[in-house]
This record gives C-alpha cells, structure tokens and sequence, in this order.
C-alpha cells in the first residue's frame, strides 16, 4: 500500500490478529461476511436482512440539508463485521452509548475475533473519545473507519447519484463520486467513493443522522476488492 492511511490500516490488521484470530500469511482471497438475519426486537434493534428488505425504497437523491449528528444518544448501538483477505475469519465490532451528560459520553466497544473478545469503556468529552481510545484495537477502528475528510463539505447540499467534485491532495488527484443510495440494517446512507490518481482507494456509506457511517472499505492500489471492510449488520438509533 503507498496511500494515505496505508500504515493504518496494516496496523490495525496486527491489532486485530493480536486480539483474536490472527493475520494470514498474505494468502488471496476475501473473508466472508455473514449478516444476522430476524425479525425487529421490542427495544428496536435492527438486522442486517431487514436493512437489505429497505434498500428497495432507496432513491436517487440524498438530502444533506441539516447538521451532521455528532451528539452521541444513550443506547445508540452498531455492530459491524470486518473482513479482510488478510484476517483469517470475520471479526465483529460493536460500538454502545452507555450514558451522556452536558460534558462527557460513556461508550463501550467490544472487538471479538475467534480466539478472544477485547472490550474498552471510555467516558470522555464528544471531542476527546476518540484520543482515549488510541492504542487499542477499538481505538485504531474508529480512526481508520468513521473519520473522514472527503464528505466534510456536502453539508447544505442535496446530491444524486453520480453527483462528483475532485480535492487537492499532496498524493494526487483525489475524485470523490455519490456511487448509490443504500441501507445496512435500516440506517439509509449515501455511498461515496474515493479515487486517487484514477485508482479505486475508499468507500463510505453516510448520512447526517447518524455519526458513524454504515460501511467502510479500502483498497490496495490497483485492486477492486477491498483489503479491509466494516459492514453495519445491528443498528439502534437510541433514546
């Protein structure tokens, strides 16, 4: 990898094979993704099947006419699944809002591999959460997975599928493109697509209402699978 974010993502892959299953000697080939299927409980969780059963519905359009919502709801929930051909098997990661105040947030994050389950709480101020989880397999995720540059300018805009602008990067030329509309686990989202120097690089599906996105993917250079994947299968909006 000669991108940015590239040492990242290589160390989040030791992270995760130090937690649990571990790295494979570069074999070929992607892990596959299992999603939870089922009927919506009481206190409204969601299922990746049921997010699928949405995508039907999707549009063309996507309305980002309102503030990005940073502020954190006690009981928000999402579980992801990670896959990456250089993970043995597909890793999970869960991401809870335990409390909130005026001042701080509590999460709790659980990262669970076949060989073991490493969980983190942290309670922090909204613009601190993600410092006090650094060094962690928890913290390297939210990093690498839900902060990101490339969508931080459509706030106020309503785009369509095809809708695409260029940035200035120090690496190249950076395309940005609204790919599709769609829905993992009843969280409707835009996917935008990222292209450096021409060449497929990150993808992230986002919408306003919520601060975590419903699916991440990078990719090598010159490739079209993706090297590391986070799919939302679980999603609770909270109180």
């Amino acid at each position: 990898m000669n991108r940015p974010w590239s040492i990242l993502a290589v160390s989040l892959l030791v992270l995760l094979a130090g937690c649990g299953g571990g790295v494979s000697g570069g074999q070929d080939g992607t892990a596959a993704t299992t999603a939870a299927a089922g009927d919506a409980t009481a206190d409204g969780t969601t299922t990746a099947a049921e997010g699928e059963s949405q995508a039907a519905m999707s549009t063309t359009e996507f309305d980002f006419n309102q503030s990005w919502d940073t502020q954190y709801r006690a009981g928000q929930y999402y579980r992801y699944e990670i896959t990456s051909p250089n993970l043995d098997e597909t890793a999970s990661y869960e991401w809870e809002v335990v409390e909130t105040n005026e001042t701080s947030v509590t999460i709790r994050t659980t990262v669970e591999t076949s060989n073991g389950t490493s969980e983190q709480t942290v309670t922090a101020s909204r613009e601190e959460l993600y410092s006090e989880l650094a060094g962690s397999p928890s913290g390297s995720i939210a990093t690498l997975g839900f902060d990101s540059p490339y969508y931080a300018s459509v706030e106020g805009e309503t785009l369509e599928v095809g809708d695409s602008w260029n940035l200035s990067s120090p690496s190249g030329n950076v395309s940005v493109t609204v790919d599709e509309i769609e829905t993992y686990a009843d969280l409707r989202c835009a996917n935008f697509v990222v292209r450096m120097n021409d060449s497929l690089f990150w993808e992230s599906c986002v919408t306003p209402e919520s601060p975590l996105p419903g699916y991440v993917a990078f990719y090598d250079e010159n490739e079209t699978e993706p090297a590391f994947e986070m799919t939302l299968v679980e999603y609770r909006r909270g109180d």
